[in-house]
């Protein structure tokens, strides 16, 4: 009786194996390291004042992870930007 137990739960095994370790701490890797280069590349325009392209390579970093650190701090220079361009259509409409 042990043995058809155990046969039975190596059987589950076989149908639904477990996901590969090594993959998942790659993948969040790749992520960080794109979110960083989008926050860098949202730096890089928002101190040139290009801010339509610094708005939407803050966005990118926020979709890469938008509870992780650079993802809150690229949703605060996100509504800076915000402020920003309300600001200048508003000068713009004079």
């Amino acid at each position: 009786m042990t043995l058809l137990a155990l046969s039975g739960c190596a059987g589950l095994r076989k149908s639904s194996p477990p996901p590969k370790p090594a993959a998942r701490p790659q993948a969040k890797q790749a992520d960080a390291k794109a979110q960083q280069h989008y926050y860098d590349l949202g730096l890089q325009q928002y101190s040139k004042e290009n801010y339509g392209k610094a708005k939407e390579a803050f966005q990118q970093a926020v979709e890469f992870g938008p509870n992780t650190a650079l993802g809150v701090k690229a949703q605060e220079n996100l509504r800076k930007i915000q402020k920003i361009l309300k600001t200048l259509e508003e000068l713009d409409s004079k």
